[in-house]
């Protein structure tokens, strides 16, 4: 999926079950590199993928995202699953045995554990923050029978696992990322309550603050919280913007 149609899915995305519906002019005030004719490009495009709703409200074209484009959305950016939102530190680990014939060197394994987001520890271990998913279950049980092991743990007996992971992750990098931001965000939300009159230019500043916050989502692995609690969650960040982007 390209980068402006993530933006959008993510933009769109809800903060609670409730239908969110955004205005489209509003929407490509957040998308100022794309023309308005490649704008609407991509909307029909995530339309014919049936990952948002085009619709004609009080004569206004709004738009809004679907289940599938959730879904699609958490498969492009895991930050956002409800999976990694409540992970609360067990980890999976996936160790490759002996290689199969028809898997040497476990290349199409490790591809598959990459497109899941599951974390290369070494070369034959991966990580996986909570229960592996249903495709690498799959995977596993068709073609690595006896060739691959899988086993939860949590308590880390030796070595420090925020040091290892975060050092994997460089979490300490998207951690001040995330800091900033929301510190950014505070100001922006006293300056809007405060003055009235300057709703365009506000509404450029949240702009670029999700541009940069875009970025680091895109890096993000979905368990920052459990290592750095005091830091606001991303997805909890593009919360903030979206209830920001209303007040205007």
């Amino acid at each position: 999926m390209k980068e402006n149609s993530i933006k959008i899915l993510t933009w769109l995305y809800p903060k609670d079950s409730n239908s969110r519906w955004v205005d489209v002019e509003e929407l490509s005030l957040f998308l100022p590199n794309m023309t308005k004719s490649g704008l609407q490009s991509s909307l029909l495009f995530l339309q014919k993928k049936k990952t948002i709703l085009l619709e004609k409200i009080n004569s206004i074209q709004a738009v809004s995202i679907t289940s599938y484009g959730m879904k699609s959305l958490e498969k492009q950016i895991p930050a956002f699953s409800q999976q990694r939102r409540q992970w609360n530190g067990d980890w999976w680990a996936i160790v490759f045995l002996t290689a199969p014939d028809h898997d040497k060197n476990f290349r199409f394994l490790r591809r598959v554990l990459l497109a899941e987001h599951a974390l290369p520890l070494t070369r034959g271990v991966f990580l996986f923050p909570g229960p592996i998913t249903e495709k690498i279950s799959y995977e596993l049980r068709q073609s690595y029978e006896g060739l691959v092991m899988v086993a939860p743990f949590k308590n880390w007996t030796f070595g420090d696992d925020r040091e290892i992971i975060g050092s994997i992750l460089q979490m300490s990098d998207l951690a001040n990322s995330y800091s900033s931001i929301s510190k950014e965000i505070e100001a922006l939300l006293e300056k809007e309550t405060n003055i009235k009159g300057a709703v365009h230019q506000s509404k450029m500043q949240i702009s670029s603050v999700f541009d940069r916050l875009f970025i680091s989502l895109t890096n993000d692995f979905g368990v920052l919280h459990e290592y750095y609690p005091h830091v606001p969650s991303g997805v909890d960040l593009v919360f903030s913007l979206q209830e920001l982007s209303s007040i205007g």
